[in-house]
């Protein structure tokens, strides 16, 4: 996400005074000059961009404007993974606590907003709430682009939709408490994370709707169940529409991509040195363990080695390479179908297909937005969130700020989805059809 900011709820901290906003504004710029990813000053004049705003922030007339101050202040590094939040806020985009993605659309009425993807499982979709309704209001309050809406957990939100035959309805949305961790916005993960069916008896289909957890033991899991309850399809549509990321538990899907063990890039705090030498990699990630007790001796090893080439002044940049699952039936014959949604992990996936020649790309272009995020504590109760690390591909190439273009274009058509089609998955099925 390109620089995300929400306001704390009323009641969660008192207004900060300038010499609060001062202190908290000086340890931003000490973790952006020490941990910010150094591919990303090149063309950054830090201490000028926070002279520039410094008086705005530290005379702001309410949390909510020092918020959206400190905000125009981080997007001056124009990446993504940047943000600044407070640890009290109870509220959340449409994707981490609704399970659900939009984007603009035209109307009779004008630009509104409009689902594109709504993940089985979620708080929407158990709603109601299809792709292709349009957004009206949310609690009786209007929302059009560029605003956007928030969403408080725990609690039933009525969305005003505009659906088939353009018929206005009331959803209630009931959003349950969402999972939570320390330094990290309120999320809500669908129930099942992956879903899989035949779409003729030689296709199947697979839609992965996040990579949670930042080894991803459970959605590797429920990715290889599907795969073996598909049986023996001889084509494979592995739908991505939608999934902005997570963790590394998408290596599980790349490596369903191919029978060997191949590389697929690599990360690294700061910026990578030479692939080879002294500043070579010296860390293999090459499976998702099977269970969630398997990572205490994989974390153990990563921590020992870490330790080790930080002793001797090296970095460690880790190394990733597919699992090497063996022969399936519909190598060679696979799509991945995408959207302007899917991005960060599915990017890596995407690239190393590409690069391999492992499968055709349906739908629309990336976002480009392939960072290692860090999350790192402010006073006061704010956080900060930042680019702090480099990926690459084998090639040493970096895909950040790169939207990788579809092989097959083929653009979310609103007014079908109303009608219940799936245009994009049509031409990803006559493109596998044809494999």
């Amino acid at each position: 996400m390109k620089g995300f900011s929400l306001a704390k709820s009323s009641g969660t901290a008192p207004l900060l005074n300038s010499a609060e906003r001062q202190k908290v504004l000086n340890k931003v710029s000490a973790i952006v000059t020490k941990r910010l990813c150094k591919t990303q000053m090149v063309s950054l004049d830090w201490p000028s961009a926070v002279a520039r705003h410094r008086d705005q922030i530290v005379n702001s007339a309410s949390d909510e404007e020092f918020e959206r101050f400190m905000l125009a202040l981080l997007a001056e590094i124009g990446k993504s993974h940047v943000g600044f939040f407070h640890e009290g806020l109870s509220r959340s985009s449409s994707k981490m606590v609704l399970a659900a993605t939009y984007m603009v659309s035209e109307t009779a009425a004008g630009q509104y907003w409009t689902f594109q993807d709504v993940h089985a499982g979620g708080p929407a979709a158990l709603a109601g709430i299809r792709p292709g309704d349009v957004l009206l209001s949310v609690d009786g309050r209007t929302f059009v682009p560029p605003e956007h809406p928030t969403f408080a957990v725990e609690s039933n939100v009525t969305l005003k939709v505009l659906t088939k035959d353009l018929k206005e309805q009331d959803k209630t949305v009931k959003i349950p408490a969402a999972k939570r961790m320390r330094g990290q916005l309120p999320q809500v993960i669908p129930t099942p994370l992956v879903t899989s069916k035949r779409l003729r008896s030689d296709v199947g289909y697979i839609r992965v709707a996040m990579y949670p957890g930042s080894i991803g033991v459970d959605v590797a899991n429920e990715i290889s169940f599907a795969v073996r309850n598909l049986g023996d399809v001889t084509r494979l549509i592995l739908d991505l529409r939608g999934n902005t990321g997570g963790g590394i538990g998408v290596l599980r899907a790349m490596s369903l991509l191919t029978p060997s063990t191949l590389p697929i890039g690599r990360y690294s705090d700061g910026k990578l040195g030479p692939m080879n030498g002294a500043a070579g990699y010296h860390f293999v990630f090459n499976k998702v363990p099977a269970r969630t007790s398997h990572l205490l001796p994989l974390a153990l090893r990563f921590y020992a080695t870490a330790a080790l080439r930080k002793a001797i002044g090296h970095q460690m940049p880790i190394m990733i390479a597919t699992e090497g699952l063996g022969t399936m039936p519909f190598h060679g014959r696979v799509v991945l179908l995408v959207n302007r949604h899917t991005a960060s992990a599915n990017e890596m996936l995407i690239a190393f297909a590409r690069d391999h020649g492992l499968a055709t790309v349906v739908g629309e272009a990336t976002p480009g937005r392939v960072q290692g995020g860090g999350k790192f504590s402010l006073p006061n109760g704010y956080w900060l969130a930042l680019p702090v690390g480099s990926y690459e591909n084998k090639e040493g190439e970096s895909l950040e700020g790169k939207p990788i273009q579809p092989d097959v274009y083929d653009a979310f058509d609103p007014e079908q989805a109303r009608a219940g089609r799936d245009n994009q998955l049509d031409r990803a099925l006559e493109v596998v059809a044809a494999l």
